[in-house]
């Protein structure tokens, strides 16, 4: 007998399945999820995905597995390659989002990270519709002249797209459900500061303890590409914000003080409903989707290094014009370049959407 699910966490599974992974019906489907106890995901949107899964023809089995800690475990491996599209409710999935991947085979990451988030309007919104919001705002960032990042804390940070750039070079290569930010944008110039709050936090690429520190003051870092040139603030704050940053490249052996890239999230309806100070990590990596933050990945010559800041309300301006202003996205200046709207008329309560910070963990 087919468990009852509701109309709403129908169509979020649904959209995650025939919007994002694009299955027909008879692939041979793998749900890896992470165990709940956890309490990074719940079991519940695995278990969604994998009955609308059946429902659709497909042929479904599902693997539970541990925290990042040790990586991707050799059964999941195996499960992996033995099926045609892997859905993953973990965060094993996302710690190789940027590795090579066999083209035939469509992974897709969660970060619908529970029922009521996949059945909500952040789950339910249309994934193609957010994959042409993306290219539009990939479109207007990556043929700027110049970009301007600020916020109401006081940075202020500007700079260009690479001359060499191109959209679609240096994505991830999973597909990410829902889709929540642009692509990154490099950093090697940009300059200026950026005033850091809240936490610094891991990107989600490789575990490491501690995995954040609180930053009750702001701490002003100065940026020159991608170097930081120091940072500033409270002089034992400082202290800590440097030993924690020597404390993650000496466990992982890379380039601490590096600025690798940012992007700012897209998807107006994400939420978090619980404290950001009761899991710092789970925080950022969830709300990283919405408008109301940008995010530079820091720590590591590599994508996409692995120390976070979180810059809460940006405002980033392209040529003069703001395509983020406080932290919601400029609904004006993407139609006035792109059809994306017309074309998706579903995404106009999504960009309108700008939630309390109560509703984000804050």
């Amino acid at each position: 007998m087919t468990p009852y699910i509701s109309g709403e966490l129908r169509a979020g599974a649904e959209n995650l399945l025939l919007n994002c992974a694009e299955i027909e019906g008879g692939e041979r489907i793998v749900v890896i999820h992470e165990d709940p106890a956890l309490g990074w995901y719940d079991l519940a949107a695995p278990n969604a995905v994998a009955t609308v899964a059946r429902d659709l023809g497909a042929d479904v089995d599902m693997l539970q597995v541990g925290g990042p800690a040790a990586g991707m475990p050799d059964h999941a491996i195996a499960a992996i390659d033995a099926h045609d599209v892997t859905v993953f409710f973990a965060r094993v999935g996302d710690q190789d989002r940027f590795a090579e991947r066999d083209p035939s085979h469509v992974c897709v990451m969660s970060y619908a990270r529970n029922a009521d988030a996949l059945a909500s309007p952040y789950g339910r919104a249309d994934h193609k519709a957010m994959v042409a919001l993306k290219d539009a705002i990939d479109a207007l960032l990556f043929n700027a002249d110049t970009i301007e990042i600020s916020c109401p804390l006081g940075s202020k940070l500007v700079g260009k797209p690479p001359a060499d750039a191109k959209v679609g070079v240096g994505e991830v290569t999973i597909r990410r459900f829902p889709m929540g930010v642009p692509q990154p944008m490099d950093a090697r110039h940009f300059s200026g500061e950026a005033i850091l709050a809240n936490f610094l936090t891991p990107t989600g690429s490789q575990h490491y303890e501690p995995a954040s520190l609180a930053l009750p003051t702001p701490v002003v870092a100065k940026v020159d590409g991608h170097d930081i040139q120091g940072f500033a603030g409270d002089s034992e704050l400082v202290a800590a914000v440097l030993a924690h940053y020597q404390s993650v490249s000496k466990a992982l052996g890379i380039d601490p003080f590096f600025v690798h890239s940012w992007h700012a999230g897209i998807h107006g309806a994400c939420r978090h409903g619980r404290p950001a100070a009761a899991d710092a990590d789970l925080w950022s990596n969830t709300v990283f989707t919405s408008p109301r933050f940008l995010h530079f990945h820091t720590c590591g010559r590599y994508p996409p290094g692995e120390i976070c800041w979180m810059l809460q309300d940006p405002t980033v301006a392209i040529d003069g014009r703001p395509l983020w202003r406080d932290g919601a996205l400029d609904a004006e200046l993407i139609q006035a370049s792109s059809d994306v709207l017309a074309r998706w008329p579903a995404l106009a309560p999504i960009l309108a959407d700008r939630p309390p910070l109560a509703e984000l963990g804050l």
